[in-house]
């Protein structure tokens, strides 16, 4: 099984505050993995960051998904990579 999510050494920042501070995780295909922690340790930070949410930056690391460096992508053309949740039918209850 390959790694479907790879992310290296991530620091990023929001209003110049530090909030990842070298973050490294690795989400191989078919794994599921849950975030968790205390309030303000950096699960909302980490999600809006690979979303590619512009409020945050990055100032060092990579995100790797499926093989490619998204960092550079617009939020927009990280949702249309095929495989990425966006992609992916979801079911809700009723």
């Amino acid at each position: 099984m390959g790694s479907e999510l790879i992310i290296k050494n991530l620091h990023a920042n929001i209003e110049g505050k530090p909030i990842l501070r070298g973050v490294d995780l690795v989400v191989k295909q078919g794994e599921i993995h849950a975030l968790m922690g205390p309030n303000g340790s950096g699960k909302s930070t980490l999600a809006n960051v690979i979303m590619g949410n512009p409020k945050y930056e990055v100032t060092d690391g990579e995100i790797w998904f499926k093989g490619e460096n998204i960092l550079e992508y617009s939020p927009d053309r990280r949702a249309r990579i095929p495989g990425s949740t966006a992609s992916v039918p979801v079911a809700t209850a009723r």
